[in-house]
């Protein structure tokens, strides 16, 4: 009964809300019947009058913005007339910015699917239809208090935690905020000269999404930060491809796993002075056996991880001393572990995974031809330096037998570990790259010969 009456005054007393300055309460009332658990077919009646609220607004003389151009609006204030002059910045907080976070709190703290979906769906929709006449003001405020906080809970667990009961936290990270991360390389792509100046803001954004414990947002992450780079490669400016491939330099930093080398010899210390707040959320945690063999003997793998006329080669001389290396039925078993000892372990392989998901990505990357084209060529070779202390890394690591059977014997995974994909994966790579930029006659490529004669011989 009472959405009938909030509907009757929707469809014949519009304009009257408008003029009494009740259309954010509109907006509002709309917005918690959307919400409400108990009647679903009510939620999404609700749902769909937050849509059509928009053609309703812009058709509405009472609403300052169905008058394009002008720059007042006489409003009617019982019987009076009272003018009243608009900013365009104000008029965008009053009519676009209460519908707009109408949707983002639905497919936020929304119960139903369904409902969410459509939310998320509707404010994408409605951004891309008319976000072309939002000012810049206004699209800096919709980023800080509307399209990033719908990624916040990627932050950290207790951000995580934040997030109502929806049916399960990873049905709303799979499905609602995936389908979110994809509409905002939509949303770039399509106001590509509105929003270049917020490159950097959707660059920590995808690095924030790939760094994530969870493989499925981690690929994810991945291929929208291709997409956003395919989609949009022949716009982009010098400034722009330095920030991409910053982007890739923190990327790198951050899956780099360090803790190898520290993660045997601090066994003695507390699990908590060692996992920090790893141990805090257990559920969290990957199983290894659920990981990618990244860390494998031989650098076996399941899943192929690059391809271009075949993976990467693996260096025999390496795999024959690796193979040397396996754990014999007769030698030492691995150490039991505690389960915070095992997700900081679990952490470490889980950078190691996304190093490769790294090397994975600049290899498809730069394979297109539109890229290879574009990327000049000091950002190109700056790329090609992190292929080169991926490749160092993983090869001080497979060197160090000692470390790894250590490693093995404390639990760390149930045979040896070695970083052989890692390490002929970057390898590859990179001299694939510095080979074709060898022998491209551009006068770009050609500029930089000497830089790339010194990065294929040292």
């Amino acid at each position: 009964m009472a959405f009938d009456h909030v509907t009757q005054v929707y469809n014949t007393r519009f304009g009257v809300v408008i003029t009494q300055g009740a259309f954010a309460d509109l907006i509002v009332c709309l917005t918690e019947f959307s919400k409400n658990s108990k009647f679903q077919k009510k939620s999404l009646q609700a749902i769909e009058t937050l849509r059509s609220t928009v053609t309703k607004m812009l058709r509405t003389p009472e609403c300052p913005l169905s008058h394009r151009g002008a720059s007042a609006a006489t409003f009617q204030d019982n019987g009076t007339n009272l003018a009243k002059q608009l900013t365009r910045q104000s008029q965008e907080e009053q009519f676009w910015y209460p519908i707009l976070i109408a949707f983002q709190d639905v497919l936020m703290t929304g119960d139903d699917l369904e409902v969410r979906s459509r939310a998320l769906t509707y404010l994408f929709d409605t951004l891309i239809r008319h976000g072309g006449d939002f000012p810049r003001d206004f699209w800096d405020v919709l980023w800080r208090q509307l399209l990033y906080p719908i990624f916040v809970v990627l932050q950290s667990k207790s951000e995580m935690s934040k997030v109502p009961n929806h049916e399960d936290l990873s049905v709303w990270l799979s499905t609602t905020m995936i389908q979110a991360l994809r509409n905002m390389i939509t949303l770039f792509t399509h106001y590509f000269d509105a929003l270049e100046y917020m490159l950097s803001r959707f660059l920590e954004l995808l690095t924030l999404c790939i760094c994530q414990e969870n493989d499925t947002i981690a690929r994810i992450g991945s291929n929208c930060l291709q997409q956003l780079i395919l989609q949009n490669v022949a716009k982009f400016k010098q400034e722009h491809w330095s920030q991409i491939v910053g982007a890739f330099v923190e990327l790198f930093s951050k899956t780099t796993a360090y803790e190898l080398f520290t993660a045997a010899v601090s066994m003695s210390k507390p699990a908590e002075a060692v996992n920090g707040d790893l141990t805090q959320s257990p559920d969290a945690a990957v199983a290894t056996s659920d990981l990618p063999d990244a860390l494998q003997p031989n650098g076996s793998q399941s899943t192929s991880s690059i391809h271009d006329g075949g993976d990467p080669p693996v260096q025999s001389e390496a795999r024959a001393e690796l193979e040397d290396y396996r754990p014999q039925s007769d030698q030492q078993q691995p150490a039991a572990v505690t389960a915070a000892r095992r997700r900081y372990f679990n952490r470490i392989i889980t950078n190691c995974v996304l190093q490769l998901l790294m090397i994975e990505t600049v290899h498809e990357l730069f394979s297109n031809e539109n890229v290879y084209a574009q990327i000049p060529s000091g950002e190109l070779l700056r790329l090609m330096g992190l292929l080169k202390k991926s490749y160092q890394f993983a090869k001080k690591f497979n060197e160090d037998k000692d470390l790894r059977m250590q490693l093995w014997r404390q639990g760390f995974m149930k045979q040896p570990p070695n970083l052989l994909k890692q390490e002929s994966g970057s390898a590859s790579t990179y001299v694939r790259i510095l080979f074709r930029m060898y022998h491209d006659e551009r006068e770009e490529r050609q500029s930089s010969r000497a830089e790339t004669e010194a990065a294929l011989i040292p």
